[in-house]
């Protein structure tokens, strides 16, 4: 199941890492995430913009091209304890994390995730995450962790959602808890949540994580300024779902160095 390739090939696509030294492709996926990620939550932002928050100098950028058109399909911005040196992790906007900072424990943060709604049949997004395993694997990283977005800033909309996540997927090894616009998951009552809709009302991306294994922090985290409910997710790869991750990532792949 593990994938040691700088870049490889599935059907169509190439999945390698976004070259930081072609100037041309940074800005293609700064203007990629701006337009479907960043006024995917706020309708209101200009259109032509760019997505340039510091953050890319100190990450690196899975990507997923179609070879057909050498469109970029899908993106995901991931950061390691190598690459972002004295910065602070953007999770640290709204969560404290330093618990697992300070246990030493090698972790990979995921952030920036986008794929063009042409692409979005669930294909592209699992190829991004092959390339995540596969670096972090390479880079022997035990955790990934990061944020997950619920769209707008009223998180009692989500109240079946939040209420099966504190109850089924919590995280109880790590303390982490948000640090700006907190709320509670506790919109719902236990015996009230209804299943079928408290997956409904989750993100796609959501539901993968929870299906691989991730977990969840007791709390949320409003970002107004990107117009989002947050939650802070968290997989041990140690303790993955092995049959899921096996129909998500054991597939066929063409390498290329």
């Amino acid at each position: 199941m593990r994938i040691i390739v700088k870049e490889f090939s599935v059907g169509k696509f190439n999945i390698r890492l976004m070259n930081h030294n072609d100037l041309e492709e940074v800005k293609k996926v700064q203007i990629l995430r701006y337009e479907y990620l960043l006024r995917d939550y706020d309708p209101s932002l200009p259109v032509g913009g760019i997505d340039n928050d510091g953050y890319d100098e100190v990450s690196e950028s899975v990507l997923v091209i179609d070879k057909e058109n050498d469109i970029i399909a899908g993106t995901y911005r991931i950061a390691t304890p190598d690459t972002i040196g004295n910065r602070k992790y953007l999770t640290e906007d709204e969560y404290n994390i330093d618990e697992l900072i300070v246990s030493g424990e090698r972790f990979l943060e995921l952030g920036r995730a986008v794929v063009r709604p042409e692409y979005r049949n669930g294909s592209v997004l699992k190829l991004l995450f092959i390339g995540i395993y596969n670096y972090a694997s390479e880079h022997n990283c035990r955790y990934l962790l990061g944020l997950c977005s619920f769209h707008g800033h009223n998180p009692e909309v989500y109240g079946h959602a939040l209420a099966l996540l504190k109850r089924d997927y919590t995280c109880t090894r790590y303390d982490v808890k948000a640090i700006s616009n907190a709320f509670n998951f506790d919109y719902i009552n236990q015996d009230a949540i209804d299943p079928a809709l408290a997956k409904a009302q989750m993100p796609n991306l959501l539901r993968m994580y929870l299906r691989l294994g991730h977990k969840v922090s007791m709390d949320g985290s409003v970002d107004y300024k990107f117009n989002s409910c947050d939650v802070f997710i968290i997989l041990d790869i140690n303790e993955i779902d092995i049959r899921y991750a096996k129909r998500l990532l054991n597939i066929s792949v063409s390498e290329s160095e």
